[in-house]
């Protein structure tokens, strides 16, 4: 059975202590410009200096139908984590890459994209109403020998059925310009307060943990500090989450 063939139990809350993620003995390096991720570690306690990596990461869009969603979120986090390792010898360093998709008829994967123009973005948005995505993530940890300790974590949403004048409110009141889907989960309160009880985008999320959705998986990078650092039941070798 493939990542995407599974059935993930209910996402929880995005508090760091249900995270169980390990504490670390000095700063990580965080390669990522995602102010998601950023905040992630920061609320989660995690010591953790920012390198904005210095990638394209539509780059690898056309490996899609060969290494599947899962393994592209991978080759993106390794390309990452290699554009700052140089930086950062001896250093743990932390990378991530979320690739959404969703499956269309023909049984190929629609890639979800960050949207800079508001129509491109409702035009998107528009697509997942009433159906269901994945998001990818795909998490690498180097550790301070700079070995590898790798991680996949699968996120499911299903979306409630909405009109095109939806989204184009959604996204005039919101923007949603830096997520890929053009939707952001935390926007959903909001929303509801403006277009009333029940008009909530996403009707529910699948995953290990909530902080998925956001880009980085809390539990899962736990598991690989750990691992990345000693601690962990997999540690010299390659881990797969």
């Amino acid at each position: 059975m493939g990542l995407l063939d599974a059935d993930p139990v209910a996402a929880g809350s995005n508090d760091a202590a249900a995270a169980g993620t390990a504490p670390v003995d000095r700063p990580i390096v965080l390669a990522s410009g995602s102010r998601y991720r950023a905040q992630l570690l920061a609320d989660a306690g995690i010591p953790v200096e920012v390198m904005a990596p210095d990638v394209d990461e539509r780059a690898l869009d056309h490996r899609l139908d060969a290494v599947g969603p899962d393994g592209l979120a991978v080759e993106l986090a390794l390309l990452k984590a290699a554009a700052v390792a140089p930086r950062c010898v001896g250093r743990i360093v932390v990378a991530a890459d979320q690739v959404g998709v969703l499956a269309e008829p023909s049984g190929r994967w629609r890639m979800l994209t960050q949207k800079s123009e508001p129509a491109a973005a409702v035009e998107q948005l528009t697509a997942l109403s009433g159906r269901r995505h994945h998001l990818l993530n795909g998490v690498v940890v180097l550790d301070e020998a700079g070995d590898a300790h790798i991680g996949i974590d699968v996120q499911v949403v299903q979306m409630r059925r909405f009109g095109r004048t939806e989204a184009e409110s959604y996204v005039e009141r919101f923007e949603p310009f830096d997520t890929s889907g053009s939707y952001r989960l935390e926007d959903g309160e909001a929303f509801e307060r403006d277009a009333g009880p029940g008009s909530a985008l996403v009707e529910w999320v699948r995953g290990e943990h909530a902080s998925g959705v956001l880009g980085l998986p809390l539990p899962l990078l736990g598991r690989l500090l750990d691992d990345a650092r000693g601690r962990g039941p997999t540690h010299g070798r390659p881990r797969s989450g």
